[in-house]
Formats: C-alpha cells, structure tokens, sequence
C-alpha cells in the first residue's frame, strides 16, 4: 500500500512535465525504476484514467512514452501485470479513432501512434528480461481480444500450426537428402558414411524432434505466464 501511495505521490508531483523520466536511484521497497515515465507510474499503480490522460497528451505533443524502464519494461508490460491492459488499449484506440473527426488532426501522425502501439504490443523487439511482449503475459482469451480492438493480424509466417508444418516438412526433406547423399557416401567407404551417418542423424534429429515437440507443446498449451500469479503476487510485483 505504502509503495502505491508513493508512486501516485511521485506521479501527481511529475505529470506537469509530459516529458518527465525517473532518473533517480532503485528502490525496491518503493517500486521507483529509473527510466519509468509517467505511463509507467499509472500503470504501477493501475490507474486506467491517469494511463489514458496522460497517453492523450503524449499524442498531443507527439510525444513516444511507450518507451522501456531499465528493467526493460515497456508501461504495457506493468499493465498487463496489474490486469488493466485491454482497457487502456481499447481506451487507446478510441481516443485515436474519435480523433479522425477533429479537423485539425493529422491523419498521418495517428497511424504513426497506431503502428507504435501496436509494436510496443507485440513486436518482437519489444520483450522484456524474460524475452516476452507484454501479449506474452495475458491469457489467450485477452490476447485475442487485444489484437482485435488494436486490429493487429498474425502473419501467416507466424502461426503455430503453419511453423508445426515446416518443421516436419523440413524434417522429412533433410531426412530424404540426408539418405541420398549417404548412399554415394556408402559407394565410397561404407566406414566413413557410417561415421557420418551417426553424428549427422544423432544431432539433427534431436534438434528437430525437439522443435516440433515444442510447438506442439506451445499449440496446446492454454496458460500463460501472468495465470501463474496470485493477486496478491501481482500486488508484490
């Protein structure tokens, strides 16, 4: 309780200044990351209106606070954390939908905001110490809704079961030419093809089982790390 009050305190005393950056030193016991911004603070403390105001006026003055702390934290990692994040990207995109009918809007700019919050969301670039994007750290069920209202679409490049498919295509066409080039190996010296064919048989299938047992693992598996989390582990955090 004590952290939260001195996070909104730390929050209301900077939110002035749209740019504002913690620069201090870390204190555990407070939660202060240096590098947090002010979306980062309302997110901390789960305050969805105080996200979506100060998100407003980081737009207004073109400014980019979907930025990373030094724990590598982008303020949509703490707020799928704290639970808030289908509400601030739905309350994103509809401020950045209603602003197409204000005359003085700059088309332009808006797409720019909409394609950076969509990276911030799931880009590949955009992970966290544990290697994973703030989608990474919801359920399923609100990813899907995520991706929905931001309207971002899986490539097909992407899809679990499509990688599943080149990986046991793969498997089979290495398989395939890996027997061929054995065999005029064979024709050459049966003792050295035998060699080869161990060491080369041995690894590759071992990589490849391997990457085919974890999509099929990833395919079926319906938790995600955030389920694992109690709320009051979510209130330590």
């Amino acid at each position: 309780m004590y952290k939260l009050i001195d996070i909104a305190k730390l929050l209301s005393d900077n939110e002035a200044n749209i740019n504002w950056h913690y620069t201090g030193p870390f204190d555990k016991t407070k939660q202060r990351i240096s590098g947090d911004n002010l979306l980062h603070l309302a997110a901390k403390i789960g305050e969805v209106d105080k996200f979506l105001s100060t998100f407003k006026r980081s737009v207004e003055s073109n400014v980019h606070l979907l930025e990373y702390n030094k724990n590598h934290k982008n303020p949509f990692h703490i707020a799928a954390e704290m639970g808030i994040l289908p509400s601030v990207v739905k309350g994103i995109f509809k401020h950045l939908e209603s602003e197409k009918t204000n005359p003085n809007c700059d088309p332009k700019k808006l797409e720019n905001f909409k394609n950076y919050v969509k990276e911030a969301l799931c880009n590949r670039c955009a992970l966290d110490q544990s290697k994973k994007t703030p989608l990474d750290w919801v359920s399923k069920a609100v990813k899907k809704e995520i991706k929905e209202i931001a309207g971002i679409k899986d490539s097909f490049i992407c899809n679990q079961k499509f990688r599943l498919c080149l990986y046991i295509v793969g498997a089979i066409a290495c398989i395939a030419a890996l027997c061929l080039s054995l065999y005029f190996l064979f024709l050459v010296s049966q003792s050295l093809a035998l060699a080869s064919m161990a060491g080369i048989i041995s690894g590759g299938a071992a990589y490849l089982s391997g990457k085919v047992f974890s999509e099929i693992h990833d395919l079926h598996d319906v938790s995600t790390p955030v389920e694992t989390f109690s709320n009051a582990d979510l209130v330590r955090i």
